[in-house]
């Protein structure tokens, strides 16, 4: 009995060039995935990032409104420049400087972001606007993924 017609060594052959298959194709996967794709955490660690100045970076969201109560929404909202703040106090944009909590005046209302997993995006023209981070689905022109 040759080994090429054997059970037992046809299946390994054929294992390998199974895996051999699997290992090219996830790498193509993944290198798809890294130019176009960003996880939802490293997109919020992004939006986190504060400049020389000590003031948040510009980025690109794209998210879905949604409304429960109102049973409203379904519209993609794009914005361009945004920036990461908390409110604003006194006419000021109050922004979320957790390196200098000496500076960051105190706000009247907690906003809990942490429990109801939302952000507060500055508009570029001064506007303030609360966004759902379950619902971005576009991150700095990259889609984003759990």
């Amino acid at each position: 009995m040759s080994p090429e017609k054997s059970g037992f060594f046809f299946t390994i052959k054929a294992l390998e060039n199974i895996l051999s298959f699997i290992i090219h194709a996830r790498r193509r996967i993944l290198a798809v995935m890294n130019s176009t794709y960003i996880q939802l955490s490293a997109a919020l660690d992004l939006m986190d990032q504060l400049d020389g100045e000590g003031k948040p970076v510009n980025f690109h969201v794209k998210f879905v409104t949604a409304d429960r109560i109102r049973r409203s929404g379904g519209e993609i909202i794009e914005i361009q420049s945004g920036r990461k703040c908390v409110g604003k106090r006194s006419g000021k944009t109050v922004f979320d400087s957790r390196k200098k909590a000496d500076e960051n005046p105190s706000i009247s209302r907690q906003p809990n972001h942490w429990v109801n997993s939302t952000r507060n995006i500055l508009l570029p023209n001064g506007g303030i606007r609360k966004v759902h981070i379950r619902l971005i689905i576009e991150f700095n022109n990259q889609k984003v993924f759990f």
